[in-house]
């Protein structure tokens, strides 16, 4: 996988979206639909949490190796 290709969910990832997609459409509990509303905005949080600690991570060895290389020459 290069840093060009698309990002896409994986089929597994895909059949428990549809999995979720359809128990949203047919509930009709209010109740329910909104436990999983505030269930997938904490799992959103969590992963914008997580993307924006990997690209700090990334940035930070990113500059120690330009540093490095700096100092090399």
């Amino acid at each position: 996988m290069s840093l060009e290709d698309p990002i896409r969910p994986s089929i597994q990832l895909q059949f428990q979206t549809e999995k979720l997609r359809r128990t949203i459409y047919e509930c009709k509990d209010i109740e329910v639909l909104r436990d999983i509303a505030i269930e997938l905005l904490k799992l959103h949080q969590k992963k914008s949490a997580i993307a924006e600690w990997a690209t700090k991570r990334a940035a930070d060895a990113e500059q120690r190796a330009i540093q490095s290389d700096a100092h090399r020459r």
